[in-house]
């Protein structure tokens, strides 16, 4: 366990190296990865923040190489991109594919998005 959770901090600190901050502030998440319990405050509110201020650190551990890196270190990333939803917050990864200059996350989704949809906007994939 200890090793695994060795692996996972070294996971996202190669993934967030450009902020030690965030990989501090998601440091209570860190046994929340793998599992399908609800994480408690002290994860989620940090999280939050994170998704908040810093999505650079988040889209970083869902692109490939941060994929790759986690997948190597036993964790389930299927299950690890689910936790701000544990969390009750809503995260689209599709945000992540924006530019440096222009990353954000979207975690607003609509509750019914079948309501707000317009034809003249693009499709996109509805993540649960």
């Amino acid at each position: 366990m200890l090793r695994a959770l060795c692996m996972t901090a070294f996971v996202v600190m190669v993934a967030c190296q450009d902020s030690n901050n965030c990989l501090n502030k998601l440091s209570p998440c860190l046994n929340y990865l793998n599992g399908t319990d609800d994480p408690p405050d002290s994860c989620c509110e940090p999280l939050k923040s994170v998704i908040e201020s810093d999505a650079k650190c988040l889209c970083s551990l869902v692109s490939n190489k941060g994929t790759r890196q986690a997948e190597q270190a036993g964790i389930d990333i299927n299950e690890a991109q689910k936790l701000p939803a544990r969390c009750g917050h809503h995260v689209n990864p599709l945000s992540c594919l924006t530019t440096d200059d222009t990353m954000s996350l979207s975690f607003n989704i609509p509750a019914d998005p079948v309501k707000h949809y317009n034809s003249s906007t693009p499709n996109l994939i509805l993540i649960q």
